[in-house]
């Protein structure tokens, strides 16, 4: 495959000899033939010569950089090149030119995250769709228009445009699109909470890609495979793909781990389950990641049978459900399209000078959006008060199952009330501690930090004020606090660090004995970080580290050391 690339980079490159500075029709053409064979080659030559600068030939070759970037996978957010594409072939270009140079400026607007504007430059391809013999172009296009929807969360219609594009990539003999195509499809399906349409084609496509070798398929088959039999608790189906695909060969991100942790809450392993669940939480980046989480902790605390966790998680996916109800009814990608056929509308009313028919036909078709969308948010409203009325009869279940528990708990001795007392003083004692300890300094990083961030300083003096920061962070590291930490967790947590340095007298660092003190404390990852320099994302690695070494000792409290750890 590489050398084949070469060839093509090296004929093609014949083709700017003898041309000066830029190529002709005939070449530009050439390379164009070229484009879904060698897109990288062909990007080598157009950057190798300079722009035309006017007519068909500096469109042409606008369009084909703009291409060759896209297939090379390179994403493009400025649209200052495709732009000379579109101006011209909207004026003078045949319906094939005018449909490819809209679709890449619709593929120039996703890159940069302008999903309104990608489905207005969409939308004005989709109007050539039906005079071109292009199959593949016009499945392309269905595709990103699928995607997008699918994106704003209206599955209905990213269903619909991604069953066109698969038609249309059937009939250019695009296999591998269609594969890619059906994929989508059940993803779409998945999303609807329709496993029994989207777990054929899911299988399907795995089986393809299996046979083909095609890494990309089975990778991105896997993780919408894995999100089905999550749903449907499918603990049997789970394992048969952990086998196959072993979990360190998967993708490493948010929704891989959620699933993993709820997979060893249904196999009963909560150790596993929530330090697989906790770093999932801190891997995640979107408010998408915090609502997948959010469910996920209501699935494993229930799975794992803890009704007060469980009811706490299901109130915050409540409240987070609410927002996103409420971004998603903005409808932004169905704005769009309504304000590129109104823009259209306008035009023809200037072009026929017939200004009250037209303005008619536009108020008729803005009261049937208006109609449309009544309808689909009376609908979405309807099946938000079903789930709702749902949520609620589950919380009351799981109120009363909290209330048997609480008779139960009732019904304890007076010892174990006594001890848990006695725990809460000396928790509240050692937080007390732990406060003094610190308080003074972290208001003076405080106050710091805000002359550094709100000050009106020079930059000399901000410079001070920062390496006074730093010098105050490296004072918090130092072992003297790192001491006083030890006699509050010895006095209050059973003398368990003193137990480890009796123990483990050349097993740790002195790095080990400042992390295990903050997990003693129960700090959190960022404020561990800031006290010992190590990057928070490598926190958990440290911390399964430390536990590791303690379970495979033979240290008498080694028991104790681990239940301490937080």
């Amino acid at each position: 495959m590489k050398l084949r690339t070469v060839i093509y980079t090296l004929l093609l490159a014949t083709l700017c000899m003898g041309c000066g500075g830029s190529l002709s029709m005939r070449e530009l053409e050439r390379l164009e033939a070229r484009m879904n064979d060698a897109p990288d080659s062909v990007l080598t030559v157009l950057t190798a010569v300079d722009m035309p600068r006017w007519g068909e030939r500096r469109a042409l070759y606008a369009l084909l950089t703009v291409q060759a970037q896209d297939k090379s996978y390179i994403e493009v957010a400025d649209d200052s090149i495709i732009r000379v594409a579109t101006r011209y072939y909207d004026r003078k270009g045949l319906p094939l030119r005018r449909l490819q140079a809209f679709y890449y400026h619709g593929r120039v607007y996703a890159n940069a995250g302008l999903s309104h504007e990608a489905m207005t430059a969409y939308t004005r391809a989709k109007e050539f769709a039906d005079e071109v013999d292009a199959p593949y172009s016009v499945g392309l296009l269905y595709a990103q228009i699928g995607v997008l929807y699918g994106n704003d969360y209206d599955y209905p219609r990213a269903l619909e445009c991604m069953e066109t594009a698969l038609r249309y990539y059937e009939i250019a003999g695009k296999e591998q699109l269609g594969y890619i195509a059906k994929r989508n499809i059940g993803q779409f399906y998945l999303n609807m909470e329709n496993v029994v349409e989207a777990e054929p084609l899911f299988n399907e496509v795995l089986v393809w890609g299996e046979a083909h070798n095609d890494s990309y398929i089975i990778s991105s088959t896997l993780t919408p495979l894995l999100r089905l039999y999550d749903a449907t608790a499918n603990v049997e189906a789970l394992d048969s793909l952990f086998i196959r695909y072993p979990i360190n060969t998967l993708a490493q991100n948010t929704a891989i781990y959620s699933i993993i942790a709820y997979y060893h809450a249904l196999r009963g392993n909560r150790v596993a389950a929530e330090e697989t669940l906790a770093y999932a939480w801190s891997i995640s980046a979107t408010a998408e990641d915090t609502a997948k989480l959010l469910q996920k902790n209501y699935q494993i605390y229930k799975a794992l049978d803890t009704p007060c966790d469980a009811l706490y998680s299901h109130e915050q996916l409540l409240a987070h459900q609410d927002s996103v109800v409420r971004i998603t009814l903005q409808q932004p990608l169905i704005a769009s399209q309504r304000d590129h056929y109104e823009s259209r509308m306008k035009i023809e009313e200037l072009r026929n000078k017939q200004q009250r028919y037209l303005m008619g036909i536009a108020g008729v078709i803005v009261l049937m959006v208006a109609v449309v969308l009544s309808i689909y948010v009376r609908r979405f409203l309807r099946n938000k008060n079903r789930q709702l009325i749902e949520q609620i009869e589950l919380a009351d279940e799981l109120r009363l199952t909290v209330y048997n528990k609480e008779q139960d708990i009732d019904k304890m001795s007076g010892e174990l009330q006594a001890q848990r007392l006695t725990y809460d003083t000396k928790l509240q004692a050692m937080n007390q501690q732990i406060s003094q300890l610190f308080r003074a300094r972290y208001e003076l990083l405080d106050e710091l930090s805000k002359t550094y961030y709100e000050g009106t300083a020079s930059k000399n003096e901000k410079d001070k004020v920062y390496e006074k920061v730093m010098r105050e962070i490296r004072r918090l590291s130092v072992d003297e606090e790192f001491a006083q930490l030890e006699d509050i967790i010895n006095e209050y947590c059973d003398n368990v660090m003193a137990r480890i340095r009796a123990e483990f007298p050349k097993v740790f660092s002195k790095i080990d004995y400042h992390l295990l003190c903050c997990f003693y404390i129960g700090f959190s990852g960022k404020t561990i970080s800031v006290f010992t320099g190590i990057e928070a994302n490598q926190i958990p690695v440290y911390k399964q580290r430390l536990r590791s070494k303690i379970s495979k000792s033979d240290a008498p409290n080694k028991q104790l050391m681990l239940d301490k750890m937080k």
